[in-house]
């Protein structure tokens, strides 16, 4: 059973994570303990974890905001899983059991189910896709590359980006969900290791590519009339 400081960290990290604050949002301790019925001891350990985690900024004595996102903290998160997550994997699928590849599996239908259900089932998609890493993270059996990647698989830039993406390019990236299943199931792990570096380098030129489109319609947009 969570106690009351684990179970305000577990809520406010998927908040986070899930975007449900918004970059610079003030966390405050009151409400926040009033809202999940804690006191507010735990919820100021809580935030203080967030901090710790990057997911969330002390200002200072301007409190405690949700962590704003600028460009190099997304090229540095692509390029943090581009080094770390192929090795995640490659351990991974060296150690792989059927009750990984089980999981694979079955992250592999929801996501084939939330494609085939067009723009409702993003959400879908997204948690098969989280599933589908944190697995493997899992996995590899590594508890310092649980730490370090365990923040930056499900970062809401992250997660978010799939809302930018067409069905081919959803597409795609289920078949390398599937070759690196493949891999996991025949233990291969350099194979599993090679997969993963394509698919995270293809996923970021793939966001980039959506966030220079989506800049470029922005700056030439017509002026708001006041």
């Amino acid at each position: 059973m969570q106690n009351g400081r684990d179970r305000a960290y577990e809520v406010l990290r998927q908040r986070l994570v899930g975007g449900h604050y918004g970059p610079g949002t003030q966390l405050k301790e009151e409400p926040i303990a009033r809202e999940l019925g804690l006191s507010r001891t735990p919820v100021r350990t809580a935030l203080r974890r967030l901090v710790e985690d990057g997911l969330a900024t002390d200002g200072l004595g301007q409190g405690i905001h949700v962590s704003p996102w600028t460009e190099v903290d997304v090229e540095e998160t692509f390029q943090l899983r581009m080094l770390l997550e192929p090795y995640a994997s490659f351990l991974a699928a060296r150690r792989a059991g059927p009750d990984l590849v089980d999981v694979l599996l079955a992250s592999n239908d929801d996501m084939r189910r939330g494609i085939d259900a067009g723009p409702e089932g993003i959400a879908d998609v997204q948690k098969a896709n989280s599933t589908f890493h944190r697995a493997l993270l899992d996995a590899a059996g590594s508890p310092r590359l649980r730490s370090m990647l365990g923040t930056i698989i499900d970062m809401p830039i992250i997660v978010r980006s799939f809302f930018l993406y067409s069905r081919d390019e959803l597409e795609q990236s289920l078949h390398h969900h599937k070759d690196l299943t493949l891999a996991a199931q025949a233990r291969d792990g350099e194979l599993a290791r090679q997969v993963m570096q394509l698919h995270l380098r293809m996923s970021y030129h793939r966001f980039m590519k959506h966030r220079s489109l989506v800049a470029a319609k922005t700056s030439s947009a017509p002026p708001a009339s006041t």
